[in-house]
């Protein structure tokens, strides 16, 4: 028996083209979902047969209009996975030395504030329609815990103080959305995944092999996560064999927050 089969389940992701979004999917179609990638840009690492909605998260008044609109002429999905990664020009200043206030005020709306109205509309919809699904919304292990400033001494990157604010408050908010919408039959789950191979976010630069040396040292499978190993948790929480899961974040984090 394949627990993944999706059977032909309408699933809306958020961030589709992103490193994690390319993965969820590609993985979703495969599993033999219908995929709908919401994001600013088509991505061409996409299979077949995924369909590109324009959709750009920093137009904050229009976000419920095209959602609606998204629904009119597609119906109404029963997964919806949130894994847009939205930042303004100044993320790469978020360090306690550098960060303004205008950069915490901007980031959170963009990126807290967009998650939590975005799965209120979808779950409002749901329940309308009465569809009985799943809402997973993307945290990160530095949701649990603050991040280690000494895994960045030497390298390209440094902390942030805003992205534990904005990754806590996604998990705080699932578990709100759970106890409120469980008795529509409306799951609501959060993934943390922990540092994943790529680029630094804000930059055009991959990560620096001392940061990966230091961020591997530190974490039990001494490895960081390829963006692959994530979505299979999220084809997972989309089944029919998660139904009775809800509220959760699940750490994908190599057994960082284990010691």
């Amino acid at each position: 028996m394949n627990i993944f089969n999706l059977n032909n389940k309408k699933i809306f992701v958020i961030g589709g083209s992103g490193l994690i979004g390319t993965e969820v999917c590609n993985l979703l179609k495969i599993l033999g979902a219908k995929v709908y990638n919401l994001d600013i840009k088509k991505n061409l690492k996409l299979v077949p047969n995924i369909k590109f909605l324009k959709f750009d998260i920093s137009k904050d008044k229009l976000i419920e209009k095209n959602l609606k609109s998204f629904f009119k002429s597609y119906g109404t999905p029963e997964c919806m996975i949130n894994c847009s990664y939205p930042t303004n020009k100044s993320w790469v200043l978020s360090n306690f030395k550098s960060v303004k206030k205008k950069t915490i005020n901007e980031n959170i709306n963009l990126h807290l504030n967009s998650y939590i109205w975005i799965a209120r509309i979808f779950a409002e919809q749901m329940k309308k329609k009465k569809v009985k699904g799943s809402i997973i919304q993307f945290s990160s292990h530095y949701g649990v815990i603050g991040q280690n400033s000494e895994i960045y001494k030497g390298t390209n990157m440094s902390e942030n103080m805003i992205y534990s604010a904005i990754k806590g408050g996604i998990i705080s908010h699932v578990k709100q959305m759970c106890s409120h919408y469980g008795k529509y039959g409306i799951r609501v789950n959060a993934i943390c995944p922990g540092g994943i191979e790529g680029h630094v976010k804000g930059k055009k630069k991959k990560q620096s092999k001392r940061f990966l040396k230091k961020y591997s040292e530190r974490t039990p499978l001494r490895r960081l996560a390829k963006a692959k190993e994530i979505s299979p948790s999220v084809a997972f929480l989309c089944s029919d064999s998660s139904s009775y899961i809800t509220g959760i974040h699940l750490m994908i984090d190599g057994g960082w927050t284990a010691t």
